[in-house]
């Protein structure tokens, strides 16, 4: 047999396979049991007989509900279940090569945009979730905390192809962006006010590039 392409998996043993496919069902029958019911009125043993497995499986994989809501919460992050830190994305690749400040700044913005639209319905599972379980409220505080680290690095992009706006330092620029994109102020405008997930774009796009860009 050929070895594998350097950057893709090998193929799955057929047990592999098998156990990825239970991991699916669990996290797929998670996902719409959070939905609705919703995440405080939905059991481990619910989720188990939705994903059609024992509730021991279910346990010994995720340990807990907040163990689940966390591998649901994790594909949207990324876009894809392959175990990929957001940072090696080939979006992100691409914005850090990018010579011009101001299509950098373009570029962050859709993809902040896109990451945010896509983890939304999760995020308010997540919001609703910390109210009531210790454990979901860890999880969105260290949510909160990779999305500033993430965030941080950004602005080191950012400063890689030069100086951002005079007195701004780099702190205040990663809280600035942090205050902008995140999923309260994504749902704020998008929920509440009603805006499109491209008015949200446009307006991350001119708001950063005035505050963290000289004119």
């Amino acid at each position: 047999m050929a070895p594998p392409v350097k950057g893709q998996r090998p193929p799955r043993t057929r047990r592999e396979q098998q156990a990825a496919e239970t991991r699916d069902r669990i996290v797929g029958a998670a996902t719409e049991l959070f939905g609705d019911p919703g995440y405080a009125a939905t059991t481990i043993t619910a989720i188990a007989d939705r994903a059609d497995v024992a509730v021991e499986t279910v346990y010994s994989r995720f340990r807990n509900k907040a163990g689940v809501l966390n591998a649901v919460l994790e594909p949207a992050v990324v876009g894809n279940d392959q175990g990929l830190d957001i940072l090696e994305l080939p979006a992100i690749a691409v914005i850090r090569d990018c010579a011009d400040h101001r299509e950098q700044v373009r570029l962050l913005a859709e993809f902040s945009r896109t990451l945010l639209e896509r983890t939304a319905p999760v995020q308010h599972i997540l919001a609703l979730a910390a109210a009531v379980d210790p454990g979901a409220a860890e999880l969105q505080r260290r949510d909160r905390a990779r999305r500033r680290e993430v965030q941080a690095v950004y602005i080191d992009m950012l400063l890689a192809r030069g100086p951002i706006r005079a007195g701004l330092t780099a702190e205040q620029a990663g809280a600035t962006y942090s205050a902008m994109a995140n999923p309260s102020t994504f749902a704020l405008l998008t929920v509440e006010h009603g805006w499109s997930a491209d008015d949200f774009q446009a307006w991350l796009t001119d708001s950063l590039t005035r505050l963290l860009l000289d004119p």
